[in-house]
């Protein structure tokens, strides 16, 4: 989770911080990576996806892909503050199944030598769950922030101060900023020379922006969070342009997995059993109707081998 209240170097002139509703007149008609800009009268240049987030749920934003670099755009620009005032990632708690996933993402990192004497920092960690995972295993020199939690909740960026970092985290960050190539030159201040960072974010080349309806893309789309969603290769591109070399490519979420369950299309099957919004995620689990869904107990099982690939992760080396 990414905000804009208290590190707004990441993000650009056109941040969404100073807009006061949905009904500005601003418009994101300008691709963030080429400078395509496309023809706001063309009905056919955009589509319409609903927020998945239950307070919002009845709100729709138009979304549009440029024909040149294939990323992403949310056309609508909002006060994301307001959208953030009721975000269900706040609610998330430590639980097995979570652990079991952050053992996953635990090991992408150590794939690349992470051990416990290395310095780390969860750039846009929201409550920190993942800092706390790493730090009840003995990882003393892990750190977390993130710019739209309070000052007491890894919310005080004199953290940064503890730079550099061997390795960075910059997981489900980059699409909801701006101009990304300001967020990653400030990460690359921040990371040590010969250091690691990894960037998990959705992947643009996998998402069907005419099925909006469909759990396994609306989620991936997130209007109106997610205000950019790039390809494997405009991101390393912009890694590049850092003066990072990618040593490594995830083509899937680091929640993908195949144990029972634990795996993306077997969330967004349960969500469609329910209300459709990512809110039951953070719930108490329905187990009776989860197991009563023969759609549910398919994707369970063989989820895993069906993944879309609709995220990514990118393993950058500072050189």
């Amino acid at each position: 989770m990414i905000g804009d209240n208290s590190h707004l170097s990441l993000l650009s002139q056109t941040t969404v911080a100073s807009l006061d509703t949905k009904n500005s007149q601003q418009k994101r008609i300008q691709c963030s990576i080429c400078d395509y800009c496309v023809d706001e009268k063309d009905n056919s240049a955009f589509a319409t996806f609903f927020c998945n987030v239950r307070a919002f749920r009845e709100e729709k934003f138009q979304v549009w892909r440029c024909p040149k670099c294939q990323t992403i755009h949310c056309l609508d620009v909002v006060d994301l503050s307001h959208y953030y005032a009721k975000y269900p990632f706040t609610q998330a708690v430590i639980t097995p199944p979570l652990k079991i996933l952050y053992k996953n993402l635990h090991q992408q990192l150590t794939k690349h030598g992470f051990a416990k004497h290395h310095s780390f920092l969860d750039y846009g960690c929201g409550t920190g769950l993942f800092v706390n995972y790493l730090q009840q295993r003995n990882f003393v020199h892990a750190y977390g922030y993130d710019p739209y939690a309070s000052k007491e909740n890894f919310g005080d960026a004199t953290v940064l101060e503890k730079a550099p970092f061997d390795y960075i985290l910059l997981q489900d960050v980059i699409e909801h900023v701006e101009n990304p190539s300001v967020l990653l030159a400030e990460l690359h201040s921040l990371l040590a020379p010969g250091g690691y960072i990894l960037i998990g974010t959705p992947n643009a080349a996998n998402l069907d922006l005419s099925q909006p309806h469909i759990s396994d893309f609306y989620n991936a789309v997130h209007v109106p969070y997610h205000l950019h969603i790039y390809t494997r290769g405009v991101v390393e591109s912009l890694g590049i342009n850092q003066g990072w070399e990618a040593v490594d490519f995830f083509d899937r979420a680091f929640h993908d997995t195949p144990w029972f369950g634990l795996n993306t299309r077997a969330w967004n099957q349960y969500q469609r059993l329910l209300d459709g919004t990512i809110n039951v995620v953070f719930q108490p689990l329905q187990l009776k109707t989860a197991l009563l869904s023969h759609k549910f107990l398919f994707y369970a099982i063989f989820g895993y081998w069906l993944s879309l690939h609709t995220e990514m992760s990118i393993m950058f080396r500072k050189t």
